[in-house]
């Protein structure tokens, strides 16, 4: 699999994750469903990976037992960032590598 398609893959799998649990509350299942898609891309990117590190750190705080969210919209932000930014950014990633024929 080329690490285009890897890269993407994993994008779909992490929109899957987040769009089936989309609540800031503590939800183990689906920091387990990200670590494993996660997992999947390995180091085959640099890039990919920093932007990897960045979504699984705020999931941490997302669906962390504790609750983070004492100012108003924290958890909007964060989910903006996982699910709008970060994300997108993982999927122009794959696009480059695409057109570049890796």
């Amino acid at each position: 699999m080329k690490t285009s398609e890897r890269i993407a893959h994993v994008a779909d799998r992490i929109e899957a994750v987040l769009d089936a649990n989309p609540s800031a509350h503590a939800n183990p299942g689906a920091m387990l469903a990200l670590r494993t898609a996660a997992a999947e891309l390995g180091a085959h990117d640099p890039y990919a990976s920093e932007k990897l590190i960045q979504l699984m750190e705020r999931a941490q705080v997302y669906y962390g037992a504790r609750s983070f969210f004492r100012l108003p919209g924290t958890s909007r932000h964060l989910w903006s960032d996982m699910r709008d930014d970060l994300l997108d950014r993982l999927r122009m990633r794959a696009r480059v590598l695409a057109s570049q024929g890796e």
